[in-house]
């Protein structure tokens, strides 16, 4: 074991003593230097065993320096209380206890998860911290990776990632880092029982009044009526933070969870490792719900074969990701099979229908339009159908058929990868509105997407859906939501929250099977009833280096994948803005013969990556800012041609420049 920087939950105050010679042999400033709080904020490898390892950038000391940053920065700008929360990943409630103290010593009032309920789901973090009028907030997870990455995502007072303050983090980790390795710092830390530190953080009743005003009500009413006819659900929780907090919701909407209530986890007790899930033939694919090494491995055939459930939801560790598995009429599983979705055999009588999170985020915005349309709540607001550009484009058809069938005046909207956008987008139609007088009849809200075109969405915008296409989004109310003390309002969420989503979905789920129906079944059926061409879409990444790797081999690793990552997102960011014959040229060049392109409308930068439009689909090209990988995502008309090319483009030698 290496030296310990600190003493987790330590009764008496201590100091991290960074010295020059300790800052150079530790490559302090090389970290620093590449230090950066991206779109999930910051995360990197950990060492499962050892929190002050030095041969991982996710360690103790590393992370006191960053900690130190924000609070000094949280001094400068007056900020005087802030929340920190984190998952189950290895060591987090120990990197809790070092920024509590951190900000403590600093002057700053922390606000941590009692100590027999310590983890936070990070929707949880996101909603207390504005609920609470907070200064602002953090939580420590790295959501879906594997337990051998760390995360740390800080937050504002609105629970909002932080967007301006994260450059200014990151130059005052450098800042520090370079005062280390010429002088030495020291870094007090309080006492872990500081009176600035309390453990009261349990906003899980006010959250709940909120998420009745966002789940439909004759949805969410429909539960309890489908348990009676026999509905069950079952939810696996991957030993993550939100099995206390599913606990605490459901029973708060008084639905029963446990072996014979409407809802039953697996997975429930919390786990470093998240209990092996995604971990398979040597390989650790992370816990994230969308991925087949996960929804095909934690029991959900096993308990929909034997009746134990009639839907099986998965949620990720820190509860901003959702996926579902189901099972519908197997005498129907070829249409559900040529409409795009993905089946099993099952048994003679039913299949398994997997969904990808653009289908389900369908189907939910479907369900919700439609209960709206009913009562005449759509009429009343502006509602919004927001998304990310590599999000399907049939959540956007949707909203544009329901306009044309019923008259309505849904806006879409579309942002770049980063749910941080998502709530830059609703922070500014706060703004606007608190800005306005509400007595002009002109008062509007405006926005302008990446592509630079203008868009107005009325007095009255309301979130109906904020949808990114890797399994998170969240859905906003129908009114102002006002904080504890009316200080402060907001539209609609600041963070992904998977806890919405499963709510909407198990409701939406005992809705059809009250009516004898599916998931399967009402996906393709509103296909069909909104004319919808966008049915077909692929997601490929390309895995830049083995994230595992430690010291002088995952140094060499990573500048080798940095190396095809750059030249690669240099590549297409190259053909923005050309025109279209040039892009087909460029693209020829290096795709292998017989590949047949379909006619290129445009290429554009979309905010997060290189889009180029069809003429019966679009492609985009981008690095994860999560994962060392290439995302190469592609929708279109027909599926043959969108898996043959999309395998094209993510397997083209692009030469170095």
């Amino acid at each position: 074991m290496n030296t310990p920087v600190f003493t987790p939950f330590e009764t008496s105050p201590e100091t991290v003593r960074i010295t020059p010679d300790v800052a150079r042999s530790r490559k302090l400033a090389d970290w620093a230097g590449a230090f950066e709080l991206g779109t999930a904020g910051y995360r990197d490898l950990l060492d499962p065993q050892d929190m002050h390892n030095p041969e991982v950038p996710f360690n103790s000391l590393n992370v006191a320096l960053m900690l130190q940053a924000r609070a000094q920065l949280s001094l400068e700008d007056g900020l005087a209380r802030l929340h920190v929360g984190g998952e189950v990943r290895p060591h987090t409630q120990a990197f809790i206890d070092l920024a509590a103290r951190i900000y403590a010593a600093a002057g700053i009032e922390v606000h941590l998860a009692p100590a027999d309920a310590p983890t936070t789901p990070i929707w949880l973090s996101s909603f207390g911290v504005f609920y609470h009028e907070l200064d602002g907030g953090e939580n420590f997870t790295a959501s879906h990776s594997p337990g051998f990455k760390g995360g740390w995502k800080p937050m504002d007072g609105r629970g909002m990632q932080l967007l301006d303050m994260a450059d200014r983090i990151a130059e005052r980790v450098g800042l520090l880092a370079r005062k280390a390795v010429e002088a030495g710092i020291d870094i007090p830390l309080a006492a872990s029982d500081d009176p600035l530190i309390h453990r009261d953080f349990t906003p899980y009743g006010p959250y709940v009044d909120y998420l009745r005003t966002v789940v439909p009500p004759a949805l969410l009413g429909g539960i309890s009526d489908a348990a009676e006819a026999g509905f069950r659900a079952g939810i696996c929780t991957e030993g993550g933070s939100m099995g206390r907090a599913a606990h605490e919701v459901f029973g708060r909407l008084d639905i029963p969870v446990g072996e014979t209530g409407t809802v039953f986890l697996t997975h429930e007790s919390e786990s470093s490792d998240y209990h092996g899930i995604g971990q398979l033939d040597g390989v650790n694919h992370g816990v994230d719900p969308g991925k087949w090494q996960v929804y095909k491995h934690v029991g959900a055939q096993d308990a929909l074969a034997a009746g134990r459930a009639d839907v099986f939801f998965i949620w990720d560790p820190d509860g901003d990701r959702f996926n579902m598995v189901t099972v519908a009429p197997a005498a129907e599983a070829r249409r559900y099979r040529d409409a795009g979705l993905e089946v099993d055999a099952l048994d003679d009588d039913r299949c398994l229908v997997f969904f990808k999170p653009n289908q389900i985020y369908f189907m939910l915005t479907a369900a919700r339009l439609e209960a709206l349309h009913a009562d005449g709540g759509l009429s009343e607001n502006d509602w919004i159908v927001a998304t990310t550009w590599p999000t399907s484009r049939s959540i956007g058809e949707l909203a544009e058929a329901f306009n044309r069938l019923h008259g309505t005046r849904l806006r879409t909207f579309r942002v770049p990868v980063g749910f941080k956008y998502f709530g830059k987008l609703v922070g500014d139609f706060e703004q606007q509105l608190l800005d306005g007088d509400p007595a002009d009849p002109d008062l509007t809200t405006t926005a302008v997407d990446a592509t630079g075109a203008a868009f107005s969405f009325g007095a009255y915008p309301r979130m109906l859906i904020m949808a990114e296409e890797s399994g998170g989004a969240a859905m906003g109310g129908d009114d102002w939501l006002m904080s504890e003390d009316e200080q402060d309002a907001s539209l609609a969420p600041k963070e992904k929250d998977g806890m919405q989503i499963g709510v909407t979905s198990l409701a939406l789920g005992a809705r059809l099977h009250k009516a004898g129906s599916s998931f399967a079944g009402y996906y393709v059926d509103r296909l069909e009833t909104y004319g919808i061409k966008h049915r077909f879409y692929e997601r490929r990444d390309v895995i830049l280096y083995d994230e595992s790797l430690r010291g002088e081999a995952r140094d060499a690793a990573k500048a080798a994948g940095n190396r095809l990552k750059d030249r690669t997102v240099a590549f297409f960011a190259g053909l923005c803005g050309l025109p279209p014959d040039r892009i087909r040229d460029r693209l020829a060049a290096v795709l292998p013969d017989g590949v047949a392109l379909p006619e290129i409308l445009r290429c554009f930068h979309a905010g997060d990556g290189s889009l180029i439009e069809f003429d019966d689909g679009w492609f985009e090209l981008r690095a994860s800012g999560t994962d060392a990988v290439l995302r190469y995502y592609m929708e279109g008309l027909d599926p043959r041609r969108v898996g043959a090319l999309n395998e094209a483009l993510a397997g083209m030698e692009i030469p170095d420049s």
